[in-house]
């Protein structure tokens, strides 16, 4: 074999052996450039927000039943009606307006006759205790406690009034007509409401009276309109049929 063809030879080993020496680094080289895959965070599924639910839901209003028959009962001369109107506020909240007129006559044991007649109001809130499971749904059934503000301007006349003069030994005979009186008390409330048939409602409540002021100038009223008989705390009770109006 011939020198040229030896140093050919030569050449072409020379070139296979750069080659094979070379081609590791820049394989290394390519893959120390390239960077590893950025994984992507997984997305958190997104919470829905609830709806806003209307604040006005519902208006009810409601007529006691049993003031009339509590009257007859007492057979004291006392006679009185009252209706109530209320507002469903997110099935929670119950502003309440109590609106009545009382008639009064009557006639102690003594002899003296107590004539009164008027208005009363009673604003306040009831609080429902019980949980709606659906917030769309209209509560119509509560079982609440509450608070109200009572208020009475109102007129009596006192006749036939025996005072004793205990220095004389004698006795008189007062009457007092038209006076007038401004009457303040505060109530606290609990009962139940129940949905007996399509919106109908049935409810009975219990309240405590106190607090009363009458602003009276001369002789006390014996009693006051929506509030009952002077002279100390007052327990009264209500027995009330009404009609719930949805509201969307």
């Amino acid at each position: 074999m011939s020198a040229l063809q030896n140093g050919k030879i030569s050449r072409y080993i020379f070139s296979l052996l750069v080659l094979i020496v070379c081609i590791p680094g820049v394989m290394g080289q390519q893959n120390k450039d390239r960077k590893p895959p950025v994984k992507q965070a997984a997305k958190k599924p997104v919470a829905k927000k609830a709806e806003p639910q209307p604040l006005l839901r519902a208006i009810s209003v409601q007529a006691d039943v049993a003031g009339p028959f509590i009257s007859k009962l007492q057979s004291s001369g006392v006679s009185y009606f009252e209706a109530s109107a209320d507002l469903n506020l997110r099935n929670k909240w119950f502003p309440v307006w109590e609106i009545g007129y009382a008639n009064i006559n009557h006639i102690a044991d003594e002899g003296g006759q107590y004539i009164a007649k008027g208005m009363y109001n009673r604003i306040g809130i009831n609080v429902n205790l019980l949980k709606t499971n659906n917030p769309k749904q209209i509560a119509q059934s509560t079982l609440f406690v509450g608070l109200r503000f009572g208020f009475s301007p109102f007129s009596y006349d006192i006749r036939n009034l025996p005072l004793a003069d205990e220095y004389w030994k004698t006795g008189t005979v007062t009457n007092a007509n038209d006076l007038k009186a401004s009457a303040k008390w505060g109530e606290f409330v609990a009962g139940v409401r129940l949905n007996v048939f399509k919106n109908i409602t049935l409810g009975w409540s219990g309240r405590l009276k106190m607090g009363l002021s009458t602003g009276a100038q001369t002789y006390s009223p014996w009693y006051v309109p929506g509030y009952g008989i002077t002279g100390g705390t007052v327990w009264g009770f209500t027995y009330n049929i009404g009609y719930t109006i949805p509201l969307k």
